[in-house]
């Protein structure tokens, strides 16, 4: 039987933050230069969380709604609070978690740190059977 592949294994490790104040104009140029389709949206204090901001986001919240992506913010339209997985969780349970909340990134946290982004893409890329 073939060893089952955990988060670790695809996670991204070469994630962006970017602050929530960020116009989503400025947002969307960094990713298509990083060539990268979500960003990770930091706290603003202690008692705040993460968020996350995706393409999908820029067409469902922007483009659908004809608004001009410089005169919105990434907060705006980002999704808050972001999931969470550990790199040791195996990818069918990955998978079936973010499926349960119908989204298709999650933080890797290890120790209280990010260490990381998996998607689901990711986890069909690299799944064999």
């Amino acid at each position: 039987m073939a060893e089952i592949k955990r988060v670790g294994d695809v996670m991204m490790s070469n994630f962006t933050k970017v602050d929530g104040i960020m116009k989503v104009s400025d947002a969307l140029h960094m990713m298509r230069t990083k060539k990268i389709n979500a960003v990770l949206v930091v706290p603003r204090d202690d008692s705040d969380v993460f968020g996350i901001m995706t393409l999908k986001d820029i067409a469902r919240k922007i483009i659908a709604h004809r608004r001009k992506l410089h005169e919105a913010h990434v907060y705006e339209i980002m999704s808050k609070p972001v999931l969470s997985v550990t790199s040791e969780m195996p990818i069918p349970f990955a998978a079936r978690f973010l499926t349960n909340f119908n989204v298709s990134y999650a933080m890797v946290i290890e120790n209280n740190d990010v260490k990381g982004m998996v998607s689901l893409n990711g986890m069909v890329d690299v799944w064999e059977d």
